[in-house]
């Protein structure tokens, strides 16, 4: 019975003693799997940011011109990011983007030195994301306004947009894609404008239409447009500014940037409300 007990002791302490000695063993093999999968990690954060930020200048180059003031495209650069997280965020479709050869042949051999000018932009707005009450705005823009930019909630009461209450550009009228005129054999009846004289509602040949839709019927410039009957069946049609007027005025934003306002200012500008968030 002793020699029982005596042997069950000595199981008992070595049993404890390869515990005592496998612990480290367990520690170091558990410390090196978490130091593996946060090396891992980082990898696939750092691939992954790499990916987004290629994504990413494709878009920009798209959306501007590389000959803009730095500010303008730092702006274009947080306008880009705030729509491409929404999209992926919403699972709608992203925004439109360049491939890198057409970019190529867009720019010749300007190309290191644009595509160097553009990567810079967004490295220097790394993260950087416009938002209204925690959730990424519609970041609107467009080229030129007709002399004030639109009022969203104005066409849609809903929408909760706020941000976009439409503010002055009356620079704007001095771009040189600001006018355009159009001459046709129609008939055309401006029924409503909206507060910035961008027509919401017309008729063309007895059809009705909203004014973006009939822009897009004309190939006008904008839906802020006049009607002139020059003789029965004959008009012109006088096209004030360049897109749809929400949002951003790309040519405003030049101006300001040429007046030394940074992005940060031009942004709050024409998004009142919103704050600028790092989303890295």
């Amino acid at each position: 019975m002793h020699r029982k007990n005596l042997a069950k002791r000595i199981n008992t302490m070595l049993t404890i003693l390869l515990l005592l000695l496998l612990i480290p063993l367990f520690l170091t093999i558990f410390c090196q799997k978490m130091q593996l999968e946060k090396l891992l990690g980082n990898v696939n954060r750092t691939a992954e940011k790499e990916e987004d930020a290629d994504m990413l200048f494709c878009i920009v180059a798209k959306e501007i011109s590389a000959d803009a003031p730095e500010e303008c495209i730092k702006a274009q650069c947080v306008i880009a990011r705030t729509n491409l997280k929404a999209a992926e965020e919403m699972g709608t479709e992203l925004p439109g983007s360049m491939t890198m050869s057409e970019l190529q042949e867009l720019w010749g051999d300007y190309f290191s030195e644009a595509e160097e000018k553009i990567k810079e932009a967004i490295q220097e707005t790394d993260g950087e994301t416009l938002q209204y009450r925690n959730h990424y705005i519609y970041a609107a823009y467009h080229a030129v306004s007709a002399g004030n930019t639109r009022n969203m909630e104005e066409l849609y009461p809903d929408s909760d947009m706020p941000y976009l209450s439409g503010v002055a550009c009356y620079e704007d009228a001095q771009a040189p894609d600001y006018l355009s005129v159009l001459y046709l054999d129609q008939e055309i009846t401006i029924e409503e404008k909206d507060s910035a004289g961008y027509v919401t509602k017309a008729q063309m040949n007895g059809k009705s239409y909203t004014g973006e839709e009939l822009r897009g019927e004309l190939g006008l410039k904008s839906a802020n447009f006049n009607v002139t009957e020059l003789e029965p069946g004959k008009i012109r049609i006088v096209t004030k500014g360049h897109g749809h007027g929400f949002g951003l005025s790309q040519y405003t934003a030049q101006k300001m940037a040429e007046k030394g306002e940074d992005y940060r200012k031009i942004l709050q500008y024409f998004f009142p409300g919103t704050e600028l968030e790092n989303v890295e």
